[in-house]
C-alpha cells in the first residue's frame, strides 16, 4: 500500500517489520493471502460517475443556510450540497432517502495555504467520487434495503436526541453515535488546543464500557456466561452499523470482537497481534485509512503503548499515567506533525488525565443513559445529572484557556527534520525503559528542532490566499507582521455552528506552519470586512503585541467599532500616517490623514524584505496613487484585489515592477481583477490568489503554492 501511494519511508519501516517478524507458518501464508486478494478487488477503479438523476442520501451536516448530504449513487458516495430554503428549519429528514436530483458538478480545490485546509486530498482520503451543487430536488421516498432502515432509525433517533439542551446532545451524538454535527466552533477549538478531541470520538473504551454494561445487564437477568458472551458478540455489530463503521468504531469494534471470542473460548491472543490484525484488515478494505488521523492514533497509539508495558510497570501511579500521557501527547505531535498540526499544550497531559477520565468516566456513562432516557422515558435525574456533568466540563476548559501558556507552537518539520525527531523520540523510547531521563529525550527533540528552525527562518514575505480579502505575513530580523486578516461577507439567515473565518482557519494555521503563536505587528490597512473581517478570529489563537491603525479622527461608526473590538481584547493600538517608520524596513507611505473615503485611507506600506523592495497598496485609488513618492519596487501589491479603480498607469510607470501580485477571490462577484488592470500589468509577472493560492517570495523570488 505504502508504495502504490510512493510512501517510501513508510514502505521501508514496513518492509523491515515484516522481514524481522516474518513466520512461515500456514496462518501467517493464509492471513497476507487473504488481505492481499481483498486489497487487489478493492483496487479496482470503478468507473466514473455519469448522468445522476437519482441518490441515496446517506448522512448530512447543516451548517447555518448550508446542508452538505453525503450520498450514493453507482455504488459511489459523492458530496451534494445545497442551500436550505428560507421556511426549513432542519433539512435532515432526506438521510435514508432516495431522491430525484438535478446537480452541476463543482470544482475540488488543493491545499491553497501552508496549513490550511486540502480538499482534493480529503476527497481522495474518503474516497468521494465527485462534488456537487443541487440545482432541484425532486421526488423522494425511502431507500430500501438494511442499510436504508438502519440510517432512518439513526436519524429519528438523533432528531429525538436533539430536542434536549444544545450542549447536552452535542456530548450524546458524539459518544455514542459517533456524530459531530452539533459540535460549534468554540467547542472545537478548545478540544483541539489541549489535545482532547480523541476523547469526544467512539474509541475503545467507548466499547469497553458498553461491552461491561451489556454484560451486566445480562447477567442480571440470569444467562449464562456463553449465552451472554454470545448475545454480546451479536450486537456488537448492529452498534457500528448505527454508527456507520466509521475508522475507530471499526477497529475498537474488531478487537473487541476478537476478544471476546478468545474469552468465550479460553484463549489468550498477543494483544498487539490483535491490533495489528484488525488494522491490517482495515487497510485492505481501504487503504486510504492509512491517512486518517483517527487510524493512525488509534492503531498507532495502541501498538505503542503496548509494546511500551513494561515501561509502566515500575512507576507509581498517578506518576505512571501522567507519564503515559506525556508520551501519548508526543507521539500524537509527531504523528499530526505530517498533517500539519503543529500546536502543542503543555497542560495536555494534566487535562486528558482530569478532563478526560471526567469524560471517559462520568459523561460517558451518562451519555449513554441519557439517550436511552429519549427512547423510553424515564425520570429525568439522568438527564439532569448529565448537564451538570457537561456544564462542569464545559467550565473547565474556559479555565484552561485562561492558564499560563495555555499551548506551544511547533514549526512544521521538513522530512530530513521530521526523521531526526522521529529517531530521537524513539530512542528515548527505548532509554526510559532502562533510565529515568529517557523520558525527557522525546520533549527535548521537539523543542530543539522548532528552537533551530524558529532561529534558520529566512526572510519571506507571503500572500495568504484568504479569498476575496488581503493577508500579508512578513518575517524579518526574528520578527513577523501580520498585514490584514481578510473577512467574508455571510448571507446565512441562520447562525452557522462552525463559521468560516480566514483569520481563526487560514491566517493563524499558517502562522502555527512557523511557530508563532505571538507576532509582533498586526497592521491593519482600513476598516472594510475583507480586510478585518478575520480579525476577532486571528486573536482568538494569536496574541499581538501592538495594532497599527491610520491616523484619523475615527468619528464614524466602522472605525469606532473596529477600535472597540480591539480595546476588548486589550491589544495595544498605535496609529501611524505618512513618513513614519514602523521598522527601518517597513514604512508608512500613507494615508496623510485627510481622506474621505475608507478605500483611500489604506495603509501603504514600502517594505524591504528578502532583496526585494515591495509596495503594498491596500485598497488605495488612482487619485492617492499620484502623491505617493516612491522610487522603483521590485514587486507591486496591485491595490483594491486588482479593481480598475487602482493601479493606475502613470503608477505602474513610476514604481515599474518586475512582479505584481493580485489577492482576489475566485469566481468573485466584483470581476476582480477588471481586464483593465490585467492589460495595464502585460508584459510583466502577474501571480495571482485566485490562480496560484498561497505566495512566497523569498530572496530566490516568487513562488506560487499551486504551480
Amino acid at each position: 500500500m505504502a508504495l502504490k501511494e510512493s510512501l517510501w519511508f513508510v514502505a521501508a519501516v514496513c518492509m523491515i517489520f515484516v522481514l524481522k517478524s516474518w513466520s512461515k507458518s500456514t496462518q501467517s501464508l493464509l492471513l497476507v493471502g487473504g488481505l492481499s486478494m481483498i486489497f487487489a478487488i478493492r483496487l479496482i477503479a470503478p468507473p466514473p460517475v455519469t448522468d445522476i438523476h437519482v441518490i441515496d442520501i446517506i448522512d448530512a451536516k447543516q451548517n447555518g443556510d448550508r446542508i452538505r448530504y453525503l450520498a450514493e449513487v453507482q455504488q459511489q458516495q459523492i458530496i451534494v450540497a445545497t442551500t436550505l430554503d428560507e421556511d426549513t428549519t432542519l433539512d435532515y429528514e432526506r438521510i435514508g432517502q432516495r431522491c430525484e436530483v438535478t446537480l452541476h458538478e463543482s470544482p475540488v480545490l488543493p491545499q491553497l495555504n501552508d496549513g490550511g485546509f486540502d480538499e482534493a486530498r480529503w476527497m481522495r482520503t474518503e474516497r468521494l467520487s465527485g462534488k456537487y451543487e443541487v440545482e432541484r430536488f425532486g421526488k423522494c421516498s425511502d431507500t430500501p434495503g438494511f442499510d436504508g432502515n438502519g440510517r432512518r432509525v439513526r436519524q429519528e433517533w438523533m432528531a429525538r436526541i436533539e430536542q434536549l439542551p444544545v450542549k447536552q446532545a452535542l456530548y450524546i451524538e458524539a459518544l455514542v453515535l459517533g456524530e459531530d454535527r452539533l459540535m460549534d466552533q468554540t467547542t472545537m477549538e478548545r478540544f483541539k488546543r489541549f489535545g482532547l478531541l480523541h476523547a469526544i470520538v467512539i474509541s475503545g473504551s467507548h466499547i469497553a464500557f458498553l461491552i461491561w454494561t451489556m454484560l451486566g445487564v445480562l447477567k442480571k437477568i440470569r444467562l449464562t456466561r456463553e449465552r451472554r458472551f454470545e448475545l454480546v458478540l451479536f450486537l456488537l455489530p448492529l452498534y457500528g452499523w448505527l454508527t456507520e463503521w466509521s475508522a475507530p468504531v471499526m477497529r475498537a469494534v474488531g478487537v473487541a470482537m476478537i476478544l471476546l471470542c478468545c474469552h468465550r473460548f479460553n484463549r489468550r491472543p498477543d494483544p498487539v497481534a490483535v491490533v495489528a490484525t484488525v488494522g491490517a484488515f482495515q487497510l485492505a478494505f481501504s487503504y486510504t485509512s492509512l491517512y486518517d488521523v483517527g487510524f493512525q492514533l488509534t492503531v498507532g497509539l495502541t501498538v505503542f503503548l503496548l509494546l511500551s508495558r513494561r515501561m509502566w510497570d515500575g512507576i507509581k501511579r498517578p506518576w505512571n499515567w501522567l507519564l503515559i500521557s506525556v508520551w501519548a501527547q508526543i507521539m500524537t505531535s509527531l504523528v499530526l506533525q505530517l498533517t500539519e498540526q503543529t500546536e502543542l499544550s503543555i497542560w495536555s497531559p494534566v487535562l486528558n488525565i482530569l478532563l478526560g477520565g471526567w469524560i471517559e468516566w462520568v459523561i460517558l456513562p451518562l451519555s449513554f443513559l441519557a439517550s436511552m432516557t429519549v427512547l423510553i422515558p424515564t425520570a429525568p435525574t439522568i438527564l439532569q445529572l448529565h448537564g451538570q456533568a457537561v456544564a462542569l466540563l464545559d467550565y473547565s476548559l474556559a479555565l484552561a484557556e485562561r492558564l499560563p501558556l495555555p499551548s506551544s507552537a511547533l514549526h512544521l518539520f521538513s522530512f530530513p527534520v521530521w526523521l531526526a525527531v522521529a529517531a530521537g523520540v524513539m530512542g528515548g523510547w527505548w532509554v526510559a525503559e532502562r533510565r529515568w531521563f529517557g523520558h525527557l529525550i522525546p520533549l527535548v527533540c521537539l523543542l530543539t528542532a522548532s528552537t533551530v528552525l524558529d532561529h534558520r527562518t529566512e526572510e519571506r514575505i507571503t500572500f495568504v490566499d484568504v479569498g476575496q480579502g488581503d493577508s500579508t505575513v512578513i518575517e524579518k530580523d526574528g520578527e513577523t507582521f501580520v498585514i490584514d486578516t481578510g473577512g467574508v461577507f455571510s448571507l446565512s439567515k441562520r447562525p452557522p455552528l462552525r463559521p468560516f473565518d480566514p483569520g481563526s482557519q487560514i491566517v493563524a494555521p499558517f502562522l502555527s506552519t512557523r511557530a508563532e503563536t505571538r507576532i509582533d505587528g498586526l497592521i491593519l490597512t482600513h476598516a472594510d470586512h475583507d480586510h478585518i473581517g478575520g480579525l476577532a478570529g486571528l486573536l482568538r489563537k494569536v496574541k499581538v503585541d501592538t495594532i497599527y491603525l491610520g491616523q484619523y479622527d475615527n468619528q464614524d461608526e466602522k472605525r469606532q467599532e473596529l477600535i472597540k473590538q480591539i480595546e476588548r481584547t486589550g491589544t495595544r493600538i498605535q496609529f501611524v500616517r505618512t513618513g513614519q517608520q514602523i521598522r527601518p524596513w517597513l514604512n508608512v507611505i500613507a494615508p496623510s490623514g485627510t481622506e474621505e473615503e475608507e478605500n483611500d485611507r489604506s495603509i501603504v506600506l514600502l517594505a524591504e524584505v528578502a532583496e526585494h523592495r515591495i509596495l503594498l497598496t491596500g485598497d488605495a485609488s488612482i487619485q492617492q496613487e499620484e502623491k505617493w513618492h516612491v522610487g522603483k519596487v521590485d514587486i507591486l501589491k496591485a491595490g483594491h484585489h486588482g479593481s480598475k479603480t487602482s493601479t493606475g498607469e502613470k503608477m505602474l510607470e513610476r514604481v515599474d515592477p518586475e512582479t505584481v501580485i493580485i489577492s482576489a477571490g475566485r469566481n468573485n462577484r466584483y470581476g476582480h481583477p477588471h481586464a483593465e488592470v490585467l492589460e495595464r500589468t502585460r508584459g510583466r509577472t502577474v501571480i495571482r490568489t485566485d490562480q496560484a493560492g498561497m505566495i512566497t517570495c523569498s530572496a530566490m523570488g516568487c513562488e506560487p503554492m499551486l504551480k
